[in-house]
């Protein structure tokens, strides 16, 4: 989840640089410092719902499988699985001669412990959601984990691969969750270190990674670096090797500098000014429809973006699967249309609320440009600037303690499949706390095709339950749909191997030293 905060889970960014070398012991280690936008919130996966926060972890922990580039799952953990043609049983042949950081070995015991702490109610971890399908785990033998569903679920190796799902030692989960969330260990390349919260969180190499020949540098430094400016002058300067994300406004001046490139890849999020569906006036369709023509998001897209994302054409973002277009360009922009609409509901002379956003300056700039749009068809719009921590437990209220009216909000699937897409966002089910639906919009058509997209392996039907789907909420128009972002990176030619990810994570596990 990213706050158009940008939600990122929190705003988006992070940065690499390399310490230059040095001529004692301590000094000579191959270090890369990554300067993120935000600082981390927990290093626990399953208690972890913000992409930056992710992209930290996935340093020290793997999962049992992963996914590609081209959305093929790939053996990590597990060599290979098997799926039952009914999709309630999955199978994994798990990896041998693997033992975590701290010399705990793995095997299928360790596996269980995992998912059965991650799925447990009482543990009421944040991504419970991810694996409450799961009817039972049996440990065959020390290389078999076999899993049990309640009901078939078409999705489940998408959420196998997802970012929660890697893999914490038996040992360190024995110590509690407090410890976990401050003391990560995984079977991963580098292995914690130390946090210094708002500051850097530091990382090693793991001596004897199970894949040969990684990673192929020695310590990984993250900084929190909040302000745009600040993070691309320290990538031009030479003090950073690596800059997430570069803001559109910046671009230009990334990619003419001598030693940089500027990296770009289409992202799978979807943002959205999130309306809350229970509260006047939103619970009017037509004052939610009237907000869609208001806001010209081709412009937002120019203008702030500076080009680099395109307008909305669905509720959710091109790449993942099962996405259908809906209206192509978007929501049209039509001052006259939303305020016959406003008119129409009772609202002819607009009303005021307050937009929820996060700190980092590109979102705070999105909703400067909502702000102005509304505000042409007698919407006031009051600016409410959070940090993630405090943005992210707003959001988790339930209907009836909820305080937002209007939330500047981002979504990508880690899963990169339709369900994860949508239903979090716009299933009742979803109402916060369980999940992030915090417009609160129901729609029981809605919620009955989205539990038809789970309850079969058939792609094909799938695609179709969640082509209907996609029509349905766009007509309901329950958040102001904006556009799809394309992530930028600034890399000096110094270093090579760090991966932008369409959901907005980068992984730096195999990023390598090219000059020094």
């Amino acid at each position: 989840m990213r706050t158009v905060l940008l939600l990122v889970a929190g705003p988006l960014a992070a940065m690499i640089g390399i310490m230059p070398w040095q001529t004692t012991a301590a000094q000579q280690l191959r270090t890369v410092t990554v300067a993120l936008y935000a600082d981390a919130i927990s290093l626990d996966p399953e208690n972890t719902n913000d992409n930056l926060t992710y992209s930290i972890e996935r340093e020290v922990y793997d999962g049992l499988v992963g996914i590609s580039p081209d959305l093929k799952f790939v053996p990590e953990l597990a060599t290979s699985w098997d799926v039952s043609p009914d999709a309630r049983v999955y199978t994994f042949h798990l990896r041998r001669g693997v033992t975590f950081q701290d010399g705990t070995p793995f095997n299928a015991q360790a596996v269980k412990i995992n998912f059965d702490r991650a799925r447990g109610p009482a543990n009421k971890l944040i991504r419970r959601n991810l694996y409450e399908n799961i009817a039972s785990i049996d440990a065959v033998d020390d290389w078999t984990v076999r899993f049990m569903l309640a009901k078939p679920f078409g999705a489940m190796m998408y959420n196998f691969s997802h970012a929660a799902s890697r893999i914490i030692s038996p040992a360190a989960i024995a110590k509690g969750e407090q410890y976990i969330a401050r003391n990560p260990v995984g079977t991963g390349p580098f292995k914690f270190v130390r946090w210094n919260p708002g500051q850097d969180i530091t990382l090693e190499r793991s001596g004897g990674y199970w894949q040969r020949g990684q990673p192929e540098v020695d310590r990984i430094v993250f900084k929190p670096v909040t302000e745009d400016a600040s993070r691309v002058a320290m990538l031009l300067s030479g003090d950073a090797q690596f800059a997430f994300a570069v803001p559109g406004v910046e671009a230009d001046a990334v990619s003419r500098a001598p030693g940089v490139s500027l990296l770009k890849r289409w992202s799978d999020y979807a943002f959205y000014v999130a309306l809350n569906n229970h509260r006047a006036p939103f619970d009017k369709p037509a004052v939610r429809q009237a907000l869609n023509y208001a806001v010209d998001k081709t412009a937002i897209v120019q203008v702030v973006l500076r080009g680099y994302g395109r307008p909305l054409d669905a509720p959710a973002a091109p790449g993942i699967v099962g996405y259908a277009p809906v209206q192509a360009h978007g929501w049209p922009y039509d001052v006259a249309k939303a305020k016959a609409l406003l008119a129409e509901a009772g609202y002819p002379n607009g009303f005021a609320a307050t937009l929820a956003e996060g700190t980092d300056t590109e979102t705070q700039r999105v909703g400067e440009a909502v702000q102005q749009m509304l505000a042409r068809v007698g919407v006031s719009v009051r600016l409410q600037p959070m940090e993630a921590g405090i943005l992210s437990a707003l959001w988790a209220a339930p209907s009836d303690r909820s305080q937002t009216e209007m939330s500047l909000f981002g979504w990508a699937p880690a899963t990169l499949d339709a369900d994860w897409g949508l239903r979090p966002l716009f299933a009742t089910e979803s109402w916060p706390p369980a999940l992030f639906n915090i417009g609160f919009y129901s729609d029981p058509q809605v919620d009955a095709l989205l539990a038809a997209g789970l309850a079969t392996a058939n792609q094909a039907a799938r695609n179709k339950d969640y082509g209907d789907v996609l029509h349905l909420i766009w007509r309901d128009a329950p958040s102001i749909f904006l556009y799809n972002s394309e992530s930028l990176a600034g890399e000096r030619t110094s270093i090579t191997g760090a991966v932008l990810q369409p959901d907005g994570k980068i992984d730096v596990r195999r990023v390598r030293l090219t000059a020094h």
